[in-house]
């Protein structure tokens, strides 16, 4: 973890809670621990996981590039000073008009996944190269993302000689195994599609330069997984399918495992009850705010507290006024106060990105600490 209660409890002091701790070392050492296991591999930072501009800043400085999906996310790179010729716009679809303003600021890759968006593109964004999306499977990942993009294997070169013939330039393909993965499997699948893929559309005529296995990387503080295991397995298919040799570029997205267990979260109890021999606990961040990954991707997360003495069954809740703001039935705790700290680590990614100022109860705040690697 990161930081200790001591720290916590003067972090809370100065900024309030909720609030969240990232240690700028533990990023470091995560980008330098991904480039470690796969040197080959170009890292394009899922922005979207957390797009703080501490974050990216940082990331930025390791010499990462950048992964992104809205021209939001692209302006806010630019601000920084991250040249647009770092980002690949991954996301499938597209609106048109930021189709339009990516183009003109000077991205350059754009992924596609269908007919329509080939369409978008040649039209606003001509001569540029494009990445196909293609569907891979799901089944060793947390959080599937395949059910709505990716194209059919079996419609593959059809896309990639339709992007051609519109005047566009299709250079890879790009898959993705779904967020928080626990195991290679996928991955290697997807990687061995991609081989074939390319040498079918030699036969056709195009030459592919760029895979792109995606992300969904699990994070190296989840003790479920063996994320180092994962990277070396991967990068093995990798060597096997794509060897240097061949000259084909090979792109990452990670996310989760750059930046999420270089986070925690500090919030507070404000508010508890004795509810037919349970003990509830409301704590000032909840389901709407930071921990809103716990509805989507079934994460679970860690909640520590400084209190000693029996544990008992407790239920925590966020500060909303609605029912569904309960953040877990099934917590073992000792008996804490109004105004105790809980902490909650391995939470820098998909926490204050995804949270909402519903009620208007603000997202918790954003503080930097080097914290233990």
């Amino acid at each position: 973890m990161i930081i200790d209660f001591r720290t916590a409890k003067k972090i809370a002091a100065k900024h309030g809670t909720p609030v969240i701790a990232i240690s700028e070392n533990r990023i470091k050492h995560n980008y330098n621990t991904f480039k470690k296991y796969m040197p080959r591999v170009e890292v394009h930072y899922a922005v979207k996981s957390n797009g703080h501009r501490g974050v990216l800043n940082i990331l930025r400085n390791c010499g990462s590039n950048f992964d992104v999906a809205s021209f939001a996310e692209i302006e806010y790179l630019l601000s920084i000073g991250v040249d647009a010729t770092r980002m690949i716009y991954s996301n499938p679809v597209k609106m048109e008009q930021d189709i339009v303003r990516a183009y003109n600021v000077g991205v350059e890759w754009f992924v596609y996944d269908s007919d329509a968006e080939i369409k978008k593109l040649a039209r606003y964004a001509p001569e540029s190269e494009v990445v196909l999306r293609v569907a891979v499977a799901n089944n060793h990942t947390m959080y599937k993302l395949s059910s709505k993009f990716g194209a059919d294997p079996k419609h593959a070169i059809r896309l990639l000689l339709k992007a051609k013939k519109a005047g566009l330039s299709p250079t890879g393909i790009t898959f993705n195994a779904g967020s928080h993965t626990l195991g290679a499997a996928d991955y290697i699948e997807g990687i061995k599609m991609c081989k074939g893929l390319f040498k079918e559309a030699k036969k056709e005529g195009i030459t592919l330069d760029t895979i792109d296995i995606g992300g969904g990387f699990p994070p190296l503080g989840d003790e479920n997984v063996n994320s180092q295991v994962i990277l070396q397995e991967i990068y093995e298919a990798l060597d096997e399918y794509f060897p240097k040799e061949t000259g084909v570029e090979i792109i990452a997205e990670p996310g989760r495992f750059l930046v999420m267990d270089a986070g925690t979260i500090i919030t507070k109890v404000i508010g508890k009850a004795n509810r037919g021999g349970t003990m509830w606990y409301y704590l000032d961040d909840g389901t709407s705010n930071s921990l809103t990954d716990i509805k989507f991707s079934g994460w679970k997360f860690d909640f520590l507290v400084s209190r000693r003495g029996r544990k008992k069954l407790s239920v925590l809740a966020g500060p909303t006024c609605d029912s569904f703001d309960v953040i877990s039935k099934e917590e073992w705790l000792p008996e804490m106060e109004v105004g105790d700290l809980v902490l909650v680590p391995i939470a820098g990614a998909y926490t204050n990105g995804l949270a909402s100022r519903y009620n208007g109860f603000e997202p918790a705040k954003i503080v930097y600490v080097n914290g233990k690697i």
